[in-house]
């Protein structure tokens, strides 16, 4: 059969040298893989500062501005209750005046006034938590929108970022800015907003009680309040950034400590780790002590600003009403409004600080979404995947990454229904093919077919036919069904339990004490090589792919458990085209075909037993790789 399976390699001579993009196993039909060996060499981009101005900021918020109906009535409804709850805020001050001016000349208690003013008060409260409440809807639902939309877009990158990027920092950024997308809403809606209509309305009565002088006071008073605060901020964020950074790096440190904890512990790193993340913390200690002193100088000028221009006020009002020309209810009232415009403009730093540092964290995220994927989605969104029975083929293929050569003018036809093993050296090349069939990057040049299909051409819903066992098999923190179902979320417990007896794994689940409601653990950690390998095969058993690709299933298992495999594994591979990565003679042996790979090119090709005769190269090999081999 052999005869009929065409193998061919080149290199061409003064091939363009690209640099591709690195990739790594990710969840497929009954796959949920781990970095490849290879890829750890590459340095990790920590860069995770915006590198989008305040216009991506808006268009984002305008984009998760509510389009249904009756969110936008809600908000139509939080803006009527802001209005009247702020007039309903001066009116209070007013009423007091009044109270105060009856008192001098009644001779019962005005209780009308007093209503009034008790109702004033009590109104605005509940108009401001009325606006809170109706908007409440609103913000949560965008926050689940920035969410959703981050982690969705998230799952259209290719690998090679994700894996360059530091999984704490990165988780960071996104949930500090979804935090900071409420905040800035609130923050606009709750505080600027209603600040600014409550400042035009105080400065509107006061000028009419005390005359044009005491309205210009209190608007030159506000106006310095605002430039100070605005500009002081400006040179506080930069404080803020720092602060941010460190923090983001010490997040970094601990989670890839603890994904990490059996590492730590077999080189007993305890000690290091511990100050390898106090460093981390000291740094973000520093800058946020930074952080803390330029706060404090900020509250005080404030302070010194509205104490100083409001004392300039009432001192202005005051003799006024010495002079008989204002009643001492005028003064009053004005003493209550400037009373209420002390608390917002006292928090405006905050606000501004908030604000500033949400558009900081939004801009980040904004940058993130606008990240484009190494390997672009195929045009209209692809051609539907036609079936014919499973056919691979590498046309032709050049693939490098970092600088270094992997495939050279690779060219493999496996015919539908063929068994092909791909034996070789480490760094040869042989999980790069398996990767390119799923897509994970795109080859320099060359074509990658499946039944003919270029997969550049196709919708990635092709991957339903692939179905892979990868030689590190992680897993979800999940529970042992739901990792061995991922493949197939509707299966039933019976398939379930038939796919884990077939992948040898039933037994030893169904002695745990949860049985397969067990928690696997962090990628799978809880769990032992062999059967984080067996529960992968499960998963592949249970997809029922119609193109298997194995990348040294069983590496991690005994010889015993191997064999007792055997069965399971030929079944899933029958009347199935099946790419294997082999390292065992037991597994080449039941191949069709072996194809050796020796630096990106196939130094030889034919059945086993007829290459150890007739190939020094691939018998060297064999006799290289020892017990192990066997």
């Amino acid at each position: 059969m052999w005869r009929c399976l065409r193998l061919s390699m080149q290199c061409r001579p003064g091939a363009r040298p690209l640099v591709g993009p690195k990739f790594a196993p990710m969840v497929c039909r009954g796959l949920s893989c781990s970095r490849p060996r290879w890829q750890e060499k590459q340095g990790g981009n920590t860069d995770l500062q915006p590198k989008e101005g305040s216009a991506s900021v808006w268009e984002l918020m305008r984009s998760l501005w509510p389009r249904e109906a009756s969110h936008q009535g809600r908000v139509a409804f939080a803006a009527t209750g802001l209005v009247a709850g702020k007039a309903l805020a001066i009116l209070a001050p007013l009423q007091l005046g009044h109270l105060v001016d009856a008192l001098g000349t009644a001779e019962a208690l005005p209780m009308g006034l007093l209503a009034a003013y008790g109702l004033a008060r009590l109104s605005t409260s509940a108009f401001n938590e009325l606006r809170a409440a109706l908007f409440a809807t609103v913000s949560q639902r965008s926050c689940r929108a920035l969410a959703r939309r981050s982690f969705q877009h998230l799952h259209t990158l290719d690998t090679s970022y994700l894996l360059s990027s530091k999984p704490g920092a990165l988780n960071v950024v996104v949930n500090r800015a979804t935090k900071s997308l409420t905040q800035v809403l609130n923050m606009l809606l709750f505080n600027v907003l209603p600040i600014a209509v409550e400042c035009l309305m105080a400065l509107a009565v006061m000028g009419s009680l005390a005359g044009p002088g005491c309205a210009i006071a209190a608007t030159s008073t506000i106006a310095v309040y605002v430039v100070f605060t605005t500009q002081f901020s400006n040179r506080r964020r930069e404080i803020m950034r720092r602060a941010n950074r460190a923090e983001e790096d010490a997040s970094a440190v601990f989670y890839d400590s603890l994904a990490n904890c059996e590492v730590v512990k077999y080189f007993q790193g305890e000690v290091h780790e511990t100050k390898r993340y106090d460093h981390a913390l000291a740094r973000f200690e520093k800058e946020q002590v930074s952080v803390l002193h330029s706060l404090a100088m900020l509250n005080f000028g404030q302070s010194l600003i509205v104490v100083g221009g409001f004392t300039s006020i009432l001192g202005l009002t005051a003799s006024r009403v010495l002079a008989g020309d204002l009643p001492v209810g005028d003064i009053v009232a004005i003493h209550g409004i400037l009373a209420q415009l002390m608390q917002p403009l006292g928090i405006l730093g905050g606000v501004y600080r908030v604000t500033t540092q949400g558009f900081v964290d939004l801009g980040k995220l904004a940058a993130f979404l606008k990240q484009e994927a190494g390997v672009p989605p195929p045009e209209n969104g692809g051609k539907a995947f036609e079936f014919r029975g499973g056919g691979l083929e590498f046309r032709d293929v050049h693939y490098n990454y970092a600088q270094a050569s992997v495939l050279q003018g690779t060219s493999l036809v496996v015919p539908a229904g063929a068994k092909v093993a791909i034996v070789g050296p480490s760094g040869s090349g042989k999980s790069t093919l398996l990767r390119l069939l799923y897509r994970f990057a795109d080859p320099q040049m060359g074509q990658v077919l499946i039944d003919g299909q270029d997969v550049k051409t196709l919708d990635p819903n092709f991957r339903k036919y692939l179905g892979i066992v990868p030689q590190d098999c992680a897993l979800f923190n999940d529970t042992v069904r739901f990792n061995i179902c991922y493949g197939r979320p509707e299966a039933s417990d019976a398939e379930v339990e038939r796919a884990a007896s077939l992948a040898q794994i039933h037994e030893h689940i169904a002695s745990m004490p949860e049985g397969y409601d067990t928690p696997v653990g962090e990628r799978g950690m809880k769990l032992s090589g062999g059967e984080r390998q067996r529960i992968g095969i499960a998963r592949c058993l249970l997809a029922n792919p119609s193109v298997v690709l194995l990348d040294e299933a069983t590496s991690a298992l005994d010889v015993r458990t191997e064999r007792a495999l055997s069965e399971a594994m030929e079944k899933l591979m029958r009347g199935r085209t099946a790419l294997i990565v082999a390292h065992r003679r037991a597994t080449v042996e039941r191949c069709d075909l072996v194809a050796f790979l020796e630096d990106g090119a196939v130094r030889e090709q034919g059945p086993h037993q007829e290459l150890l005769q007739q190939s020094p190269r691939y018998r060297r090999f064999w006799e290289g790789a020892g017990t192990n081999a066997n």
